[in-house]
């Protein structure tokens, strides 16, 4: 991006917001994303073959995209745009990619897909040997939020979450954004049930009631694998949040 370019994008989105005009946000909003996917798709033909988006086109979140953290936003993207070097590492494009979901998600959008070239894919016994973890785990993760995608192969894990996992402010938003796609698939009460399952199955395996008996001489950050500590803590607390929402106490 240019500097000039830069410098009448930033114009607009000051007008736009000191205005308190909804279209110009909009226009702006749509121009850095438009970019951001050109950037992908151009500069990482290694890894991805397409994005595909929502097929009736997306809806904006209009108390979103007036609010400041919106405004904020468009600004980050901006210079990250110009910032950005080129070619990055697996570490970097994981990044860009899941920030780039989350924010999809945030102004209103409802499905986005990532298509990877077979070549950029992982089998599972080849993530969890990367990961250090044990297959049984590596499923564990799965059903956490590490990206797994559907395909006709054995090769399902993108590279980059091997070492994104690592990286605990991104691991976690990786499984907010899965959480994000459940809750749409899903009403509150399918997967209250699905919850009510998984907090079953961990209860059997360590023959108590919480996730605080089980693990009271220890805290997530002092185990080896902390994986069912995690998991259990924030099954209880989504658990709390839909009865919330669904009119319970």
């Amino acid at each position: 991006m240019s500097k000039v370019i830069y410098e009448l994008t930033a114009q607009s989105i000051n007008y736009g917001y000191q205005n308190n005009d909804e279209h110009v946000i909009e226009k702006e909003t749509d121009f850095i994303m438009g970019k951001l996917v050109t950037l992908l798709l151009s500069s990482f033909t290694d890894k991805i073959k397409g994005i595909t988006f929502d097929k009736n086109g997306i809806t904006f979140n209009t108390q979103y995209l007036l609010s400041e953290k919106h405004k904020k936003s468009l600004f980050q993207w901006l210079n990250r745009l110009v910032e950005m070097k080129l070619p990055s590492t697996d570490l970097e494009f994981g990044k860009l990619k899941v920030d780039l979901e989350n924010w999809y998600y945030q102004i209103g959008g409802e499905e986005i897909h990532f298509e990877y070239h077979e070549s950029y894919l992982l089998t599972p016994k080849e993530a969890s040997e990367l990961l250090g973890i044990s297959k049984v785990t590596l499923n564990k993760y799965i059903q956490m939020g590490l990206e797994s995608v559907n395909t006709t192969s054995h090769r399902k894990i993108p590279k980059y979450v091997i070492e994104l996992w690592k990286d605990p402010v991104y691991a976690i938003r990786m499984q907010m954004i899965a959480q994000e796609k459940k809750l749409r698939e899903q009403s509150p009460a399918e997967r209250l049930e699905e919850i009510n399952r998984e907090l079953t199955q961990l209860q059997i395996k360590y023959k108590t009631d919480s996730y605080e008996k089980a693990f009271k001489n220890f805290d997530g950050d002092s185990m080896d694998d902390p994986t069912d500590y995690y998991l259990w803590r924030d099954l209880e607390n989504e658990k709390k949040e839909i009865i919330r929402l669904l009119g319970g106490v």
